[in-house]
């Protein structure tokens, strides 16, 4: 069995408007600020998508001049003045299963496929394949039920079920941000800093550890979340993080690199999830440098034999240097 998550994308989004004032629960006429842009057998969402409050609806019918929508059936929740009302393209989402990434995807009819956009789930619509398996490929389109148009699968990314394919979720790194109830930040923004993430958590410790990892270990998992949601929370605020501890992405940054330092000085090891340390490398990564720096000009101590000390100079000038002077007293010129 395997679980799928299909996230909302941005993409199938359109108009917005507001709630003009409060509505209850089993409310059908939805007063609005202004009713361009929809139209009867539209479909829409109520308040923040990925909120637990948000709903779909269909609009059965709209007024113009009293500013009103319509919809076909009643409100479960109470929606407050000013709540978002967002045209969403379709209603469902049809998911398909193929043993290969680039085969011909079969649709999961059998298992309950199309399923109702849930809209009020942060992390996407949820779907359970009772036949899938760890190696089963997946993709999910959008499907309008009402004019029975579905977007193509070929542009459909092809995925393994859930979060399999990633060190992280895309709600992790939103509620890390404490964007999780920010409906203007698109999980295809959120995903491209989670790649960008992986990538720089992979390249940091790709000399020591065999990857793909065989399992995730829960600080990689941490690293990663800390990485995306520090470069997202920076883009989002910009200066502004500098001076609100709240917004400071750059601190969750600082802390994942110190982590990552950690794992390739050796002082933090990675363990599976049954607690066993992964597999290494039995090779060694090594760069230097000839490039002077007086930061680091002790660092020839590695050199060392009993008490002959090497220090490196400043190739400036080599002469000047009082280091200089103390190796030459041990046969170094």
């Amino acid at each position: 069995m395997q679980i799928l998550l299909a996230p909302t994308e941005d993409i199938v989004l359109g108009e917005k408007t507001f709630l003009s004032a409060e509505i209850a629960a089993t409310t059908t006429v939805l007063p609005v600020f202004n009713t361009v842009g929809f139209v009867v057998d539209d479909y829409i969402a109520i308040d923040v998508i990925g909120s637990e409050i948000s709903e779909l609806r269909q609009i059965s019918a709209i007024d113009a001049s009293a500013k009103t929508i319509t919809i076909s059936v009643v409100t479960y929740i109470l929606h407050s003045k000013d709540a978002t009302i967002t045209k969403i393209r379709y209603n469902q989402r049809k998911f398909y299963r193929c043993s290969t990434e680039t085969g011909t995807y079969i649709h999961l009819s059998s298992e309950g496929s199309p399923v109702a956009i849930q809209i009020d789930q942060p992390e996407g619509t949820e779907f359970e394949d009772s036949s899938g398996i760890a190696t089963s490929w997946y993709k999910a389109t959008y499907y309008n039920s009402t004019t029975s148009i579905e977007s193509s699968t070929n542009d459909a990314v092809a995925v393994k079920a859930g979060d399999s394919e990633h060190y992280t979720s895309i709600y992790k790194i939103k509620t890390e941000s404490g964007f999780q109830n920010n409906a203007y930040i698109g999980s295809d923004l959120v995903d491209r800093y989670r790649t960008e993430a992986e990538a720089q958590a992979e390249g940091a410790v790709i000399g020591l550890y065999d990857i793909p990892f065989s399992s995730t270990p829960k600080i990689f998992q941490h690293i990663v979340t800390l990485l995306a949601s520090g470069s997202l929370l920076s883009k989002e605020y910009g200066l502004e993080a500098d001076v609100e501890v709240s917004k400071t992405g750059q601190r969750k940054i600082e802390r994942a690199e110190e982590l990552l330092e950690k794992i390739r000085n050796g002082d933090l090891l990675l363990v599976g999830e049954d607690g066993s340390k992964l597999a290494t490398k039995t090779g060694v990564m090594a760069s230097c440098s000839n490039v002077y720096d007086e930061d680091i000009e002790d660092q020839g101590e590695i050199f060392n034999v009993a008490d002959e000390n090497f220090n490196l100079t400043d190739p400036d000038e080599p002469i000047s240097s009082s280091k200089r002077a103390s190796s030459k007293n041990h046969g170094f010129t």
